[in-house]
């Protein structure tokens, strides 16, 4: 029973500093926003706007996740949601298993991609030189 109760605890820990990631992501985007408005030909830089992305995917996919927090007993209705929209789950109640999960996925698309790059570039630069 102890080791229930830990377990309880820990995933109520985990969507507690879940809610206090986004509600920082969201004060950053609004953030962002509000600066982006002042200064209107300021150019973003990169991981700026993969941030503001991420983010506003996240608040996109908390809206149906919140209904199935906020409604008594709709948490039984939470593991068929799942196995239909298996990406539905904002970033920030992920566990840390998953997070490692898509981060290693993520850089395995990234190499390969690379892969393929460097096959395709020289014939590419070849061709063009070729054209001359």
């Amino acid at each position: 029973m102890k080791s229930f109760y830990s377990h309880i605890l820990y995933e109520v820990r985990k969507v507690k500093y879940g809610f206090i990631n986004l509600k920082r992501d969201v004060q950053f985007y609004f953030g962002v926003k509000k600066e982006k408005i002042q200064t209107k030909y300021q150019m973003d830089d990169y991981t700026e706007r993969v941030k503001t992305r991420q983010v506003r995917q996240d608040v996109i996919k908390f809206i149906p996740f919140s209904f199935l927090i906020l409604i008594p007993g709709a948490e039984i209705l939470l593991p068929p949601y799942l196995l239909i929209f298996p990406n539905s789950i904002p970033s920030q109640f992920l566990s840390e298993e998953a997070r490692d999960k898509k981060f290693k996925e993520v850089s395995r698309k990234r190499k390969d991609a690379a892969k393929r790059l460097n096959v395709i570039l020289p014939n590419y630069l070849y061709s063009l030189e070729k054209d001359d």
